[in-house]
């Protein structure tokens, strides 16, 4: 997102217009000005009326700290999986059509789920600094970027970086992104944390458990994040639909871009057709759900690029805001 930028005017005065100036100012007294003494019985002139003192300017309400940005969650189909014959191109070059979605949805943050070292190297060579991210190649290990968080460098700057961890395949940990974001605009900031959750298949048998083991970690860690008053984003690929929607909004203050419900203790995830989510806290406003699955989508993962628009009201949230450092 460009933002316009304002260019300072710089004005370099000569010591003739400096005096040009002050006489036109009337602080040089005209060349037949005359001193003229008070006459006995005449009343002094009249002192001039003071200019009114401004009113100072009102410190800008809560309103002024809200925020829009648009969200997304993408498992971009890791490398590893296409390698060889088959209908998709190679992880590095399928990054082109990544680039392509971010920019077509105007997307400002977004999970990243299996973008392996070799696309994520191509995807920051693209966009050429536009984003940044966490871990992205500076993980502890390699596949911790795997699972990142990127964010719009011209709209947020990070401000805390931290990982947890989740059980994956047969309940070995796997570490997953939790930033701390600032937009550069309002100082709203906001937690942005996402996952990738163990699937149960053909390769990796017997991991319903650990799945559901990591999603009640996942909406332990919102209620947590939730609690310190800021709001709280959660992407990811959770590998369920029902089973992902029910626990973390029953759990966790949290509702899903994409909609449902959840009160009274009765759920009602809205027949879900992917197990791609996006949620946020409960007081965020979320519209424009959008599951991309046209051409370039296609061409470019298995999954579909998940994208919403969010709003954060200032006055829900006074205590998020952080002044410029």
């Amino acid at each position: 997102m460009s933002r316009a930028r304002k260019t300072p005017i710089r004005h370099a005065l000569t010591a003739g217009a400096a005096l040009l100036a002050g006489v036109l100012a009337g602080s040089v007294a005209p060349a037949d000005a005359v001193d003229v003494p008070s006459l006995p019985g005449t009343p002094p002139a009249p002192s001039p009326t003071p200019s009114p003192t401004p009113a100072p300017t009102p410190a800008p309400g809560p309103e002024a700290a809200s925020t829009d940005l648009t969200i997304a969650s993408f498992n971009v189909l890791g490398s590893s999986h296409t390698r060889g014959n088959g209908g998709y191109a190679s992880g590095v070059r399928r990054t082109k059509g990544v680039v392509r979605l971010l920019d077509k949805h105007d997307v400002e943050v977004v999970g990243l789920q299996e973008m392996q070292a070799d696309q994520m190297r191509s995807f920051l060579d693209r966009t050429n600094g536009r984003y940044a991210a966490f871990p992205g190649l500076g993980g502890e290990r390699e596949i911790d970027g795997e699972n990142s968080v990127a964010w719009d460098t011209s709209a947020w700057e990070a401000v805390q970086k931290k990982s947890f961890t989740i059980p994956y395949f047969g309940g070995h940990r796997r570490a997953m992104p939790l930033v701390k974001l600032r937009n550069l605009g309002t100082g709203m900031t906001a937690w942005f944390a996402n996952v990738h959750n163990p699937a149960t298949n053909r390769h990796h048998g017997g991991n319903d458990h650990w799945r559901r083991k990591a999603i009640l970690r996942e909406a332990k860690l919102a209620r947590k994040l939730h609690d310190t008053g800021v709001p709280v984003f959660l992407t990811g690929d959770m590998n369920e639909r029902e089973q992902a929607f029910c626990p973390i909004t029953g759990k966790a203050p949290m509702r899903a871009a994409r909609g449902g419900s959840h009160t009274g203790g009765r759920c009602r995830a809205g027949n879900p057709r992917y197990v791609d989510w996006a949620f946020g806290s409960k007081q965020l406003t979320f519209s424009g759900y959008v599951e991309d699955r046209g051409a370039v989508d296609r061409r470019t993962s298995d999954h579909p690029i998940v994208v919403s628009d969010a709003h954060i009201d200032g006055a829900e949230y006074q205590q998020a805001v952080q002044p410029a450092s």
